[in-house]
């Protein structure tokens, strides 16, 4: 359910209405034409980051006109330019994925936030549904602006215009054939249209282009109006006397709970400490192979931490709170405390088993949520210590998540990956060949191509008939599908 408000007078109402009514279309059909020209059909680039930004600066000329304390708004657009612009540094199909959906988000944000931009609407229901709600605010308001300028049609102004543009578009089009004739220029222009009409290229471009600026006037007018909303029921979180009635789980039940789960983890623990960070395999009678301990190892400890996280997060925002509290917060700080210990052990069991058997993306990606979640179990921790505030931890543990996610963006890690995997061949004897030419994108090239003289035959000659294999025929860029991964592979592999 979404709830709306309107805070002002239709857009026909005042001029200043009407003003900012042609801003809003003047500045929706040039962002969705620029879209529809740089983004459509087109490799990802710095497109991506331009289109971003052009857009993000729009949503921001409107709020900054009409609602000057948005301060939410600038850093989440600033956010998603930064992110977009990674789809000009690596070509990794899964980072330009999440790339393309952080975008998504980050924007759909900034328009639900264009008309109150507190930081405390940043709760995790907000921002789960932001995608959904944003589009069909965006078609609701389209749908608004549409008809306003189907009314103002009527006026004896607009119709001599639109009797002037159709008398103005034949006659242009006319002489301009006459003139393809003439000049190879033009002659270019005139062939394209008719390439375009002749294959019905154009419709789906069309259609792309009014997706688009049905997108982008939806949300530039959702700004523009000020329309307050809440999506879903879903709002900035209010203490009432209601909140206290809704904690049922009492302290003594909270007590038992966090003692039991402590006993669990740090028993845990010292059953392991002979091991804890070695290698279990190594002890007689384990009947677990290496491979078996790292991956089982990682994957149910990780579990824990995140279920754990969320454990202590009900039980704090559902206990009851009494002359045990202290006891209580005690015990959870100790449950925290083994967690991390468990995280800590998840991740050197990970580092284990690449030393073995490689490196991959997904090792590496896995490493990096395990940093999430253990600066999330310390920023949980300092909300124990006083109060929790669920949408202070989520922004928190946002920031962390987005930090790390940029971090492995403009780091490209694809490059360390081939790397290391090629100084464990003089170690194991092993290289995965399949694995650095098939599953490594564009960003390992320079590397893969820089350490061939490193290897020893047949190692060397597998690896670089491989590379010539996939990147036979390395396609060149337009201008705004430029990307420095790409440009790289192909400076490498000229040198082939």
């Amino acid at each position: 359910m979404i709830v709306t408000t309107r805070t002002d007078p239709p857009a026909t109402d005042s001029p200043s209405m009407g003003l900012d009514a042609r801003q809003v279309w003047m500045l929706s059909l040039l962002t969705a034409a620029l879209g529809n020209w740089i983004m459509y059909a087109a490799t990802p680039g710095i497109n991506w980051v331009i289109w971003t930004s052009c857009a993000a600066g729009a949503l921001l000329l409107f709020i900054r006109s009409s609602h000057p304390r948005r301060y939410a708004v600038p850093w989440l657009a600033i956010l998603a330019a930064i992110i977009a612009g990674g789809a000009a540094i690596t070509a990794d199909p899964v980072l330009l994925a999440l790339i393309c959906l952080s975008v998504i988000l980050l924007l759909s944000l900034a328009m639900l936030l264009s008309v109150d931009g507190r930081i405390e609407r940043l709760t995790a229901g907000f921002t789960i549904v932001a995608p959904v709600v944003a589009f069909g605010l965006a078609l609701s308001e389209s749908l608004h602006r549409v008809i306003d300028a189907l009314n103002l049609v009527r006026s004896p102004g607009l119709r001599a215009m639109v009797r002037g543009f159709a008398i103005t578009l034949p006659v242009v089009l006319i002489f301009g054939l006459l003139l393809a004739t003439a000049d190879p220029t033009f002659a270019t222009w005139r062939n394209t249209i008719h390439d375009l009409i002749a294959n019905w290229a154009f419709i789906p471009r069309t259609l792309f282009f009014l997706g688009m600026l049905t997108i982008v006037l939806g949300a530039l007018s959702h700004a523009s109006r000020g329309v307050m909303e809440v999506p879903f029921g879903i709002a900035y979180p209010v203490r009432s006397a209601r909140a206290d009635s809704e904690r049922w789980l009492g302290s003594t039940e909270r007590l038992i709970l966090m003692v039991g789960v402590s006993l669990l983890f740090w028993t845990f623990l010292a059953v392991q400490i002979s091991y804890f960070f070695g290698n279990l395999p190594s002890v007689t009678g384990s009947g677990l192979t290496f491979a078996e301990y790292a991956r089982r190892g990682f994957a149910e400890l990780t579990v824990v931490a995140s279920c754990t996280a969320f454990l202590i997060i009900a039980v704090e925002r559902y206990g009851q709170s009494d002359h045990r509290r202290k006891l209580v917060r005690a015990m959870t700080f100790s449950v925290i405390i083994a967690v991390l210990f468990l995280i800590g052990s998840a991740f050197h069991r990970v580092s284990l088993y690449e030393e073995a058997y490689g490196f991959t993306i997904a090792r590496v990606y896995a490493q990096a949520y395990m940093i999430v979640i253990a600066v999330s179990l310390v920023a949980l921790g300092r909300e124990v210590a006083t109060e929790l505030q669920p949408p202070r931890l989520f922004l928190r543990t946002g920031i962390t998540a987005v930090v790390v996610f940029i971090g492995l963006i403009y780091w490209n890690h694809q490059v360390w990956i081939a790397g290391r995997n090629i100084d464990l061949y003089a170690t194991t004897g092993k290289l995965d060949v399949v694995y650095l030419t098939r599953d490594l994108s564009a960003d390992a090239i320079p590397e893969i191509i820089g350490r061939l003289a490193t290897l020893p035959e047949p190692a060397k000659s597998q690896l670089e008939t491989a590379v010539k294999q996939r990147y036979l025929r390395p396609q060149a860029d337009r201008w705004f599908e430029w990307n420095l991964a790409r440009m790289r592979a192909r400076k490498a592999l000229g040198s082939l």
